[in-house]
């Protein structure tokens, strides 16, 4: 069960921030799906390949049981998720809270 630590916070973080945006938002967050998904995979892109860097140059590393052993690369599968679903919440909170003219 230790093995589940990082998935478990990581869901458990994030899954009420975007049951709460899609309660909220659901409508704009719909029309505005590539605004959402584009910069989350970019973002998302980007923070693995650079904390694949990290994780290979020796600066931190991720205790094995406190992950679930399945890897991207140098990478626990949890920590691609962080940075896939923390760029995804980024990306629909700022759709949310775009003025209306600059959305569809």
């Amino acid at each position: 069960m230790e093995r589940w630590n990082y998935m478990i916070h990581l869901v458990g973080w994030s899954a009420p921030i975007f049951a709460g945006q899609w309660i909220l938002a659901h409508r704009a967050l719909r029309r505005n799906l590539p605004a959402v998904f584009l910069p989350a995979l970019i973002g998302g892109t980007f923070f693995s390949v650079i904390d694949s860097v990290a994780v290979q140059a020796g600066i931190w590393f991720f205790d094995p049981k406190q992950i679930l052993g399945l890897f991207i690369g140098p990478l626990p599968l949890e920590e691609v998720l962080f940075f896939f679903l923390t760029s995804w919440l980024v990306s629909q909170s700022l759709v949310m809270f775009l003025p209306d003219g600059y959305r569809r």
